[in-house]
């Protein structure tokens, strides 16, 4: 392909292909929730202190947005997985927040309740940004090799 048409082709696409988000994003929040949720009743909320491990499951979701895109991500492919990694550092970090308030609660001390507070927030911003940035840096390689003409498969997980 030219140049020119690629370019132009870029510029005819949306933002974001919306198909492609949600199913990146509902398919590793369910691979993080299911199994924290399910720990978590069976009498063990400290697994929720591994929300910074799920982080990096932003990497393969940048990278599986952009495979179910089929060609098409995007104006930014960046933009668009870093939007995706915000929402999904966004969801772990609450999901943090609710599995450690009901799972693990403080108590009425006011510097453990400070300590609490100072951890969720952390691990909401942290995950936000962090997140962010390591889906957003995977779609755009994942654009970039697709642009190329390589061909990607998606990353799945497979329960056995």
């Amino acid at each position: 392909m030219n140049q020119h048409y690629m370019i132009n082709q870029m510029i005819n696409q949306p933002f974001l292909n919306s198909n492609a988000f949600v199913r990146s994003l509902a398919m590793w929040m369910l691979l993080w929730s299911v199994p924290v949720l399910g720990i978590a009743y069976a009498g063990q909320p400290g697994v929720a202190c591994l929300t910074p491990m799920a982080w990096l499951l932003a990497l393969p979701a940048g990278w599986n947005y952009v495979v179910f895109a089929r060609g098409n991500p995007g104006r930014q492919p960046f933009m668009a997985g870093a939007l995706l990694g915000a929402i999904l550092g966004l969801f772990y970090g609450i999901l943090f927040f609710g599995v450690s308030t009901y799972g693990m609660p403080v108590g009425t001390d006011p510097d453990e309740i400070a300590k609490m507070w100072n951890m969720v927030l952390f691990m909401i911003m942290g995950g936000v940004v962090i997140a962010a940035l390591l889906s957003g840096f995977m779609a755009y390689r994942a654009a970039s090799l697709q642009r190329r003409g390589q061909a990607l498969p998606s990353i799945g997980v497979r329960v056995r």
